[in-house]
C-alpha cells in the first residue's frame, strides 16, 4: 500500500471508530507502532487537527467539527490535472470551464510547497491555439446536451467548405475528437441512415422537442469500426488500383491518418514510403487536392493517372491565380 493509501486508511479508520491508540492503528494497518506516529505526525502538517490524548483511555481521534479529508496529490498526479486542462481548452472541450473551475478548488486546498512545486511544472507543456474562426464549446455543449437528452435535432450544414448548408434532421448519437477535429454521429432522416457531420460545418443548430431511442447497445467506436471494415469488404470486392508514395515521415503520418484512407492503408509502411489499395473513383475524388496540399514533401510514384490528376489540378490553381 502506499504512503498516501495508509495516510487516508487512518483517516477513515479515526472517522468510523472515534477513537484509536497507535497499536490498534498498527494493529489494523500491518504497520509499525513507530510508522503509525511518524503517518499522524504527516497528517498534522497538512492540516489535519488531529486530537491526542495521553494517558489511560487515551489515544487519537478527530474533532467532531472535522468533516473533510485533506487531498493527497502527487506532483505528477497535479501536472497531469494542469496539462489536462490545457489540452482541453485548445481542442474546444465543451466543458473547460468546469474544469478549469474544479482545478481551482484543488489548488485552493494544498498546500503552499505543493503549489511552488505545480508552478514550476506547469509552463513545460504548451499547446498552439487552434485556428478555427470560431470556438466550437458553445455549439459543442447544444450537442452533448442533445445527445445526453436524446432530442432530434434541426442541423443546417455544409458538407464542404465550399458548398452551400442543407437542412437536415438528426438524432444525435455521440461526439467524436479526431486530429484536431470534433465529429457527430447521427442518425440522418433526410438519408435514412447513419452519417458523421464535422461540428465545425454546422451553420446553425436548433432544437425541435422531439426525443428518439438510440439502438440499443450502440457504440460510436463499434460503429467506425465497422464502417472501416465494410469499406475494406468494398475494396475487395471492387477493382482497386495501387497508390504508393514516397516523402518526409512527417507528411506521410499525416496523409496516413486521413478519416478515409485508413481503410486502404496496406499493411506495408516504412519510415518513407506508404501504400494504399484504393477504388479509383475514391482515388480521383479525393486525393489530388490532399496531396498537392503537401507541396514537394511527397512524391507519388503511382499510379500515373494519379500522377496527371496532381498536375492537372495545379495547372487549374495556377491558371485561375494568373487570372
Amino acid at each position: 500500500m502506499a504512503k498516501l493509501d495508509y495516510l487516508l486508511s487512518i483517516l477513515w479508520l479515526l472517522r468510523s471508530h472515534g477513537k484509536m491508540t497507535a497499536e490498534q492503528l498498527a494493529e489494523r494497518l500491518e504497520l509499525s507502532v513507530r510508522t503509525v506516529y511518524r503517518y499522524i505526525d504527516t497528517l498534522g502538517v497538512s492540516g489535519v487537527p488531529i486530537i491526542s490524548e495521553s494517558g489511560h483511555g487515551g489515544g487519537f481521534r478527530l474533532p467532531d467539527t472535522f468533516l473533510s479529508v485533506p487531498l493527497f496529490f502527487e506532483l505528477t498526479e497535479l501536472k497531469a490535472m494542469e496539462h489536462s486542462a490545457l489540452l482541453a481548452r485548445h481542442a474546444d472541450y465543451p466543458f473547460t470551464d468546469a474544469l478549469e473551475k474544479a482545478l481551482s478548488k484543488i489548488e485552493h486546498r494544498l498546500q503552499e510547497s505543493q503549489l511552488e512545486d505545480l508552478r514550476r511544472h506547469v509552463g513545460s507543456i504548451n499547446v498552439l491555439s487552434p485556428s478555427q474562426g470560431a470556438l466550437l464549446q458553445p455549439l459543442l455543449r447544444e450537442l452533448e446536451q442533445a445527445v445526453a437528452t436524446r432530442e432530434t435535432l434541426i442541423l443546417h450544414y455544409a458538407k464542404s467548405s465550399s458548398s452551400s448548408a442543407q437542412e437536415r434532421h438528426i438524432d444525435p448519437y455521440g461526439l467524436i475528437y479526431r486530429l484536431g477535429k470534433w465529429y457527430l454521429t447521427a442518425y440522418c432522416h433526410t438519408r435514412k441512415a447513419l452519417r458523421v457531420f464535422r461540428v465545425d460545418r454546422m451553420k446553425s443548430l436548433s432544437l425541435t422537442g422531439r426525443t428518439f431511442e438510440m439502438p440499443e447497445h450502440f457504440s460510436v467506436q463499434d460503429y467506425l469500426s465497422n464502417v472501416h471494415e465494410h469499406q475494406d469488404q468494398v475494396t475487395m470486392d471492387t477493382p482497386s488500383v495501387t497508390v504508393r508514395l514516397q516523402g518526409h515521415t512527417e507528411a506521410l503520418d499525416a496523409i496516413c491518418n486521413q478519416w478515409f484512407l485508413q481503410p486502404y492503408l496496406v499493411v506495408r509502411r516504412t519510415e518513407y514510403e506508404a501504400e494504399f489499395h484504393i477504388q479509383p473513383d475514391r482515388m480521383m475524388k479525393y486525393m489530388p487536392y490532399l496531396l498537392l496540399s503537401f507541396g514537394r514533401s511527397i512524391n507519388v510514384f503511382e499510379p500515373k493517372e494519379l500522377r496527371s490528376a496532381l498536375f492537372e489540378t495545379a495547372r487549374d490553381l495556377a491558371n485561375y491565380y494568373d487570372e
